[in-house]
């Protein structure tokens, strides 16, 4: 199956917004959007970047974003593991640390993307604790 348009356009966007290197990757009916070197808060985390990898599917912007996964160093700075991110999965041949941290309010397919969806990432770690 081609990649949504709209999946597309948005990861466009979120390049030209942040000047991040952004993939879409295919495989098993999922799609694979991973986010390359993304600094994280300074002095809230062991690591300074991150690789982050958030997951969509064929019905794009319809069905929701959900969660995000980092690499499996990020843990706090003091080595404890954030709330709600202790489980860690394996996508695209690599182990990903999941933040399974959700969205204050519904998706909105005509609001919402692949930007939104980083916005929401970084207000949750600009207040997680260090």
């Amino acid at each position: 199956m081609a990649i949504p348009p709209a999946l597309a356009q948005h990861a466009e966007e979120l390049r030209a917004a942040t000047a991040l290197a952004v993939e879409i990757n295919e495989a098993d009916a999922r799609i694979y959007v991973v986010l390359r070197a993304v600094p994280l808060p300074p002095g809230r985390f062991r690591v300074a970047m991150t690789d982050v990898l958030f997951l969509a599917d064929h019905q794009y912007p319809l069905s929701a974003l959900d969660m995000f996964w980092t690499d499996v160093a990020v843990v706090r700075s003091d080595g404890s593991i954030p709330q709600n991110a202790d489980s860690i999965e394996t996508y695209l041949g690599r182990q990903w640390r999941r933040f399974s941290w959700h969205r204050n309010g519904a998706w909105d397919p005509a609001a919402n993307g692949l930007l939104d969806h980083f916005a929401v990432m970084e207000q949750r770690w600009a207040v997680e604790a260090p």
